[in-house]
């Protein structure tokens, strides 16, 4: 008897040690993840162009934030769209009227 709960209790160590495990690794992702788009999000704000790149923009703040409320536009016109033909409504309706008794 004692021997078995030890055994259960190895194995509950066991199995917590290894989701132990598994949570470690997903926070390391996660942080990995992060520290890569910090350093993307530093990178495009560099002031110095590089020799391979030309001198003027093509795409200035103006179009980029033109572009960036097109997109906001067409996502909340999809959105609505989709919701919109989600509706469902019955195939036909009952033909008898609502029948409305003792009203105080």
């Amino acid at each position: 008897s004692s021997c078995s709960r030890a055994v259960g209790y190895k194995a509950s160590i066991i199995i917590a040690s290894a989701a132990m495990a598994a949570v470690k690794q997903v926070v390391a992702r996660w942080l990995l993840f992060a520290l890569s788009l910090a350093v993307l999000s530093v990178e495009a704000q560099r002031s110095s162009p590089w020799t391979a790149e030309g001198k003027e923009l093509t795409v200035t703040p103006t179009i980029m934030t033109g572009i960036l409320v097109g997109l906001l536009w067409v996502m909340l016109f999809l959105v609505g769209f989709c919701c919109l033909f989600q509706v469902q409504t019955p195939s036909f309706f009952e033909e008898k009227p609502l029948v409305l008794n003792k009203q105080y």
